[in-house]
C-alpha cells in the first residue's frame, strides 16, 4: 500500500474509532465548488473550435507557458521538501519549450503572472489541483488540435499530451496525496487556494491575449 493511501485508511480507521475525527478531504465538493471556476478559464482558451488556426494556437501555447513556468518556477524555489517528489516527475515547462520549438518561436516571453500566497499545506495543494487537473482535459485538446491543424500526437501538442497513459495514474496519485495531507476540517482552505490560481489563470490568459 503506498503512504497516501496508508495515511487515509488510517484516519478512516480513526474517524470509526472515535465517531467522527479529522475526517477525509471531500474531492466532490471541491470539484463541484471550483466547477464555475473551471468553466471559466476554458473559456479564456478557446482551442476546442474547429476554424483553430496556427497561430491562434501558437498565440494560446505561448500564454500559457507564462503561469506553467511561473508555477514550476514557484515550486523550485518556494514548495515544502515533501513536495519535491511529487512535483518532480509532474514538470510541463519543458514540453511547451519543445512545443514552441518545433513552431519556430525560440525566444521566450519573460514575463510572468503574480502566484498567490501559499503558506501551508492545504493552499499548496489546492494551487497543485487546479494545475495538474489541467491534465486530463489536456488530452482532449491534444486529439482535437492533432485533427485540426494536422499534427502528429506528441509534436507540436506535447504539452497537451501531458503525461500520456500515465495521466490518470499521476492524478489518482495527487488525489490520494492531498486526501492524505489535507484533513476535511481544511477543505475550505484547499477551495480558496483552487479558486484563487483558476482566477489568476484566466486573468492571466485574458490579459496576454489582449
Amino acid at each position: 500500500m503506498t503512504e497516501p493511501a496508508e495515511r487515509i485508511t488510517k484516519a478512516r480507521a480513526h474517524d470509526r474509532l472515535v465517531g467522527g475525527g479529522v475526517g477525509i478531504l471531500d474531492l466532490d465538493r471541491l470539484r463541484l465548488e471550483t466547477a464555475g471556476d473551471h468553466v471559466a478559464v476554458e473559456a479564456s482558451m478557446p482551442l476546442m473550435v474547429g476554424d483553430l488556426d496556427r497561430d491562434r494556437y501558437v498565440g494560446c501555447l505561448r500564454r500559457v507557458y507564462g503561469i506553467v513556468a511561473a508555477w514550476e518556477e514557484w515550486s523550485a524555489s518556494s514548495s515544502p521538501e515533501w513536495m519535491h517528489s511529487l512535483l518532480g516527475n509532474r514538470q510541463r515547462r519543458g514540453l511547451l519549450e519543445r512545443d514552441l520549438a518545433w513552431f519556430g518561436v525560440v525566444q521566450l516571453d519573460e514575463a510572468r503572472p503574480a502566484m498567490p500566497e501559499l503558506k501551508d499545506d492545504a493552499s499548496r495543494l489546492g494551487a497543485m489541483y487546479v494545475m495538474e487537473g489541467s491534465t486530463l482535459g489536456g488530452r482532449l485538446i491534444a486529439r482535437h488540435v492533432e485533427r485540426v491543424l494536422g499534427l502528429s500526437a506528441g509534436v507540436g501538442d506535447a504539452y497537451f499530451c501531458g503525461h500520456n497513459q500515465q495521466t490518470g495514474t499521476l492524478w489518482k496519485e495527487f488525489c490520494g496525496v492531498l486526501q492524505a495531507r489535507v484533513p476535511d476540517r481544511e477543505t475550505d482552505r484547499v477551495i480558496l487556494a483552487a479558486k484563487t490560481m483558476f482566477q489568476v489563470f484566466g486573468s492571466w490568459m485574458q490579459l496576454a491575449a489582449k
